[in-house]
């Protein structure tokens, strides 16, 4: 079998017939094979170079090679083919490549090239494979790997979750992506996910949904796991930290305001009043007789009635007014934008509620409160200390009652 114009063989030194076909062994690698004469002319391709190419063996034998390189590319890989037939040692080495098919699409190549000697003078060897998936499996790992990163380091979920949706859209083939909070909102949505057939939960009760071109393979599916584990871990630690600053500024027992956040709502009222010249109020309340009720029922009893007088105290008042529990049985509420008027009729509704009947355990607690009410803007420890001053007075009066602080 005589081998193919212009590839080498190899001879048997006694009878002078080739031991091995050289385009048998070319025909033989598992990457596709390219072989240049020096006028750049092809003069052999193998079957998987006609497979990578898009073109029939006869389309390509004779034709100039540039016609399988991009344009913007042609002219550097020809000085560089040109340097290798004229250098005196042979090169051989990998590199990456681009290449071109014949429907015009282009691909990354991983090429390895070198110049052999055949019996119709030296040849250019090109040696490759279609490298397209690998760099876009190692472009998401690296993207992996940085939004891992940035998840650790604290970013933003709402910027991680668009990140998220970018790489999905970018390196799989998907129509859609979107990470939906579990409430319905969407966080980050690029593409169609109207009816997405495929969903990953992410943590509790978010989810990321996709609309697939094609059925994903298990490394795609493993690169979406990958994304929802981070997302997961990100909106976790953004829960975490909305729950210590939560915990930071709440009461534990009725979710209402502590001390810190109270003082720091009265403030931003008492700032507000100075700015419209007009006046904040304090409601300074305090239960009567709750002692009483710890010591017949106990303190679970008496934890349980407060945390339910919390959330109505909570309802009976303006969205913009706050409630707080400063102890005990003691809570103050921030009214802004006060009047006297307003003060007492927001008193009455405060009444109201404590004075409705609770029932814990099968028995039933009516409570009553002594208020003292405090209005101006000249600064929050004086609006404390005379509503508290407001609030003794109600108290030594009989309780049940409410006193606006007057001075004496």
């Amino acid at each position: 079998m005589e081998p193919k114009e212009g590839v080498p063989s190899r001879r048997n030194a006694a009878d002078g017939d080739p031991l091995v076909s050289p385009a048998a062994i070319l025909e033989g690698l598992p990457d596709a094979v390219v072989a240049i004469a020096r006028d750049e002319r092809i003069v052999f391709v193998n079957a998987l170079a006609e497979e990578l190419f898009g073109y029939r063996r006869e389309e390509l034998l004779g034709q100039p090679v540039q016609r399988l390189w991009p344009e913007r590319v042609r002219a550097r890989y020809t000085d560089n083919m040109r340097l290798y037939f004229a250098t005196e040692h042979p090169l051989r080495f990998s590199t990456d490549a681009w290449g071109v098919r014949r429907d015009g699409t282009e691909f990354a190549g991983e090429m390895s090239w070198g110049v052999v000697e055949s019996t119709g003078g030296p040849l250019l060897l090109a040696i490759g494979r279609d490298a397209t998936e690998r760099r876009a499996a190692d472009e998401r790992i690296r993207a992996l790997a940085a939004m891992g990163e940035r998840a650790l380091g604290g970013a933003d979920p709402a910027e991680l979750a668009a990140d998220a949706v970018a790489l999905v859209r970018r390196t799989l083939p998907v129509a859609g992506a979107e990470v939906r909070l579990a409430h319905g909102a969407a966080l980050a949505s690029d593409g169609a996910v109207a009816s997405a057939p495929l969903r990953l939960r992410i943590g509790t009760g978010d989810e990321m949904l996709i609309t697939p071109d094609r059925r994903l393979t298990d490394e795609e599916m493993t690169v979406l796991r990958a994304v929802a584990n981070i997302l997961t871990t990100a909106m976790e630690r953004l829960r975490g930290e909305d729950r210590m600053r939560h915990d930071a500024l709440h009461d534990p027992l009725t979710g209402l305001a502590n001390r810190t956040l109270l003082r720091d709502r009265l403030d931003h009222a008492l700032a507000q009043s100075e700015r419209e010249a007009g006046q904040t109020g304090v409601l300074f309340l305090d239960l009567d007789g709750f002692k009483r009720v710890n010591d017949e029922h106990g303190h679970r009893v008496g934890d349980e009635l407060l945390a339910a007088l919390g959330g109505r105290l909570q309802a009976a008042v303006r969205p913009a007014d706050t409630v707080a529990r400063i102890g005990g049985d003691e809570f103050v509420v921030v009214y802004e934008h006060a009047d006297e008027a307003g003060a007492l009729a927001l008193a009455d509704r405060l009444e109201s509620a404590i004075a409705e009947a609770v029932e814990i355990a099968g028995v039933e607690h009516r409570l009553s409160a002594s208020i003292g009410i405090a209005l101006g803007r000249d600064g929050a420890d004086g609006l404390l200390r005379d509503a508290d001053a407001a609030v003794y007075r109600a108290k030594a009066g009989g309780g049940g009652r409410v006193e606006v602080f007057s001075p004496r």
